[in-house]
């Protein structure tokens, strides 16, 4: 066979035992078609044998064709047949030196074929070959439509995935698939979950972002980098003066942070409120009202809330009340910007209410705020719009509320969202939700019609869209207080359907977190049944690439109170079956994890582990002694550090499960080697302060649930320590 590159050549000269010039039928024509492949500039795959050890390697010109290459070879040539796939960084031998030369600055993979496998491995390769004949190539150029990169986005900072995010936040402005003030709010969206508050503020792409209109999502974000920076945990016992000098910190930090009560959605939005109110001349009633009302709980904003009513009681009046047009001037001035549209809509609407009304609802940034903004101005006569939008500023700021929203209206709830067309878009979603009141999907009629629009839109065009919002569907029927007992019929349907509707991993993600709140909150023999056969059924659908949320499952199920323990003993019996089939497919540190579960099920796993890595990770974590662990979920942090004794008996591990700062859980930090901080299972004023009490590299972030993901992080962390 003639190679016209020189490099090629140069790859299969001696040490490589591979003589393409001897290969025959089949093989010849493989190795030609591979070849060919090089020469065009796609990704390909070359063999070479050295001391009798074959080797694939993967030759990808790009970043985005290493990504795919990575994921074919894990699937066409993963375990059994080769060792796990590797990115050559550094050159072992000539063979991989010369490999290299063939990337023009990609990457560089590799596998080694185990011991009589090397048919299998070249069948396989084969097979790939063929697969990439038939399957037409998606331009580079062609843009992925915004939901799903979106959708990408969302999916790796839920899997804390900075780099991916990063990734997708790229490919949004290199599309210019959105405007580049949402690029802003996406950045601030990334760095508010996986960077630091720091990092926030000294962000140069983010300067005066708070000058900007913003989705509340992004001023919470915000608000939690301030509360981080500027407000220290004794702030609730010092003075007034201390916390006017705080406020002024962050409002020369973020001006305008926070202008009104509807811009709230967590207790460090309420304490910047509080303390920015404390530097107007005349607090407003309505913010007043709403601390008092919502967040009182709080310390330091109960003691400005007194401050503020002993302000308004020594004379402060509320202005007095006005009729028609003047009241909504009047409530604008007062900055009661919900108030301004509750009056606008009760009255006749003229150009100069109208303008008054854009401004509110720009002020208050929310998608439902924007809709009836539009929907007012739209009132107005013919040529009082046109004339309106003669007005630069007026022109724009309607343009603005427009584009809000991707329209002019929003659904008024998830059966509307589920029935109208409406732009794949899970960052308006959210805004959207949080203004909907799930407890009315919990009333049997409500519920029934639900749950058959969801099945009908898993299943027609509207599929694309409604996966992309399963995750925000899940997080608004749990909220920050948990799956209400009521909502649990309706939650255990919504499981059954997105099992059952061809899930990926978002939606067995999702689908993870909701069965983790239903078997938390409680439900009957029945429910638990739909639940446990849905799994089953999934069960002989999963991959090896799957074994993260297998594992997840399983821990939950395990460690949770199952009204029927038959239930689970039948999911670990066909999950055994499914894990026995993976020997050698997954990686040792997943094999470890399911034999612990196994063993704690009362069944026998004993996996084959491919590199001897128990031994070596049990070697390096001897490098610390004390382990603590921050974890809301008691059973979790305690069976977790059960293991963790089991594994290394020497190793002191201790628990907090405090909602906020104190002496006991700083104590636990500082002295610390390494902390495990589980961030689905936290309160935020607690991991405020263990953020702010431990060094990055002895703080390990666990995003996912139950013991397991624990144990992970932490034979993860020790290894990389290394």
């Amino acid at each position: 066979m003639r190679i016209i590159d020189p490099r090629a050549s140069a790859f299969f000269d001696v040490p490589n035992e591979v003589d393409v010039n001897s290969l025959q039928g089949e093989a010849e024509e493989l190795i030609r078609v591979l070849l060919c492949r090089l020469a065009d500039g796609k990704r390909t795959l070359l063999p070479a044998r050295v001391n009798d050890i074959t080797r694939w390697y993967g030759i990808a010109g790009s970043d985005r064709d290493g990504r795919l290459l990575m994921e074919e070879m894990a699937a066409w040539l993963g375990p059994p047949i080769c060792d796990q796939t590797l990115v050559v960084d550094q050159p072992e031998d000539v063979v991989d030196e010369r490999a290299a030369l063939l990337i023009n600055n990609g990457t560089l993979l590799r596998s080694r074929v185990a011991a009589n496998w090397q048919r299998e491995a070249r069948e396989n390769v084969s097979s790939l070959v063929d697969v990439w004949t038939l399957t037409p190539e998606r331009a580079i150029d062609a843009p992925r439509p915004v939901g799903r990169v979106l959708r990408h986005f969302y999916e790796a900072i839920a899997a804390r995935d900075r780099n991916s995010a990063t990734d997708a936040l790229e490919e949004i402005r290199a599309g210019g698939l959105l405007s580049a003030i949402n690029l802003r709010f996406l950045r601030v969206e990334l760095l508010g979950c996986l960077g630091t508050p720091e990092e926030l503020k000294a962000d140069p792409l983010l300067e005066d972002i708070s000058l900007l209109r913003r989705p509340p999502a992004v001023t919470d974000h915000l608000a939690r980098a301030a509360d981080a920076l500027h407000i220290p945990p004794t702030a609730a016992k010092t003075g007034v003066d201390n916390w006017r000098s705080i406020a002024s910190d962050i409002e020369q930090a973020w001006p305008g942070l926070l202008a009104h009560p509807s811009q709230i959605r967590s207790i460090h939005g309420a304490r910047c409120l509080a303390l920015t109110e404390l530097l107007v001349e005349h607090p407003r009633r309505g913010v007043i009202n709403t601390l008092q009302s919502n967040w009182n709980k709080d310390a330091l904003v109960a003691h400005i809330v007194a401050v503020l009513e002993s302000a308004s009681a020594r004379g402060l009046e509320e202005a007095r009340p006005f009729d028609g047009i003047p009241a909504v001037l009047d409530l604008y001035q007062r900055g009661e910007y919900e108030m301004v549209l509750d009056t606008a809509e009760r009255v006749e609407p003229d150009r100069r209410v109208a303008a008054v009304v854009m401004h509110a609802a720009l002020n208050l940034g929310s998608a439902a705020a924007a809709a009836r903004a539009v929907a007012l101005v739209d009132r107005l006569p013919e040529l009082d719009r046109e004339a309106l939008f003669a007005q630069a500023v007026e022109g724009a700021f309607y343009t603005q509320l427009v584009e809000r929203n991707q329209g002019t209206q929003v659904p008024d709830g998830w059966i509307d969202w589920l029935q109208g067309e409406w732009p794949d878009r899970p960052d308006l979603l959210c805004d959207w939700s949080s203004t909907w009141e799930s407890a009315a999907l919990t009333v049997d009629e409500a519920a029934d019609k639900f749950a058959g629009e969801l099945l009908d839109a898993l299943h027609d065009k509207r599929r694309g869209r409604v996966r992309n919002g399963l995750p925000v569907l899940v997080r608004s029927l749990v909220a920050d207080d948990g799956l209400r007992p009521s909502s649990v019929p309706l939650a255990v349907t919504i499981f059954d359907i997105m099992l059952g509707s061809d899930p990926g991993r978002a939606e067995r993600r999702a689908a993870l977190d909701l069965l983790s709140d239903i078997l938390q909150t409680g439900c009957t023999t029945d429910d638990c049944r739909i639940a446990i056969t849905a799994i089953c059924d999934q069960l002989v659908r999963l991959g090896p690439r799957e074994v993260d949320w297998f594992i997840g499952i399983l821990d939950v199920v395990l460690f949770s109170a199952i009204p029927d323990p038959c239930l689970r003993e039948e999911l670990f019996d066909d999950a055994l079956a499914v894990a026995v089939s993976w020997f050698r497919r997954i990686p040792d540190t997943e094999a470890i994890l399911l034999r612990k579960l196994f063993t704690e099920a009362g069944l026998d796993f004993d996996p084959p582990l491919t590199d001897g890595s128990e031994a070596q990770t049990s070697r390096s974590v001897k490098s610390f002694r004390r382990v603590g662990i921050y974890s809301l979920l008691e059973s979790a942090a305690n069976n977790a550090a059960r293991w963790i004794r089991d594994e290394w008996p020497d190793v002191d591990v201790r628990l907090s499960h405090a909602h906020s700062n104190n002496s006991e859980l700083d104590g636990l930090v500082r002295s610390s080697d390494v902390v495990l901080m589980q961030t689905s299972h936290a309160k935020h004023a607690a991991t405020d302060a263990i953020e702010r009490s431990v060094e990055t590299s002895r703080l390990v972030r666990v995003n996912g649930r139950g013991a397991t993901s624990l144990f992970r992080d932490l034979l993860e962390w020790a290894t990389s320590a290394d």
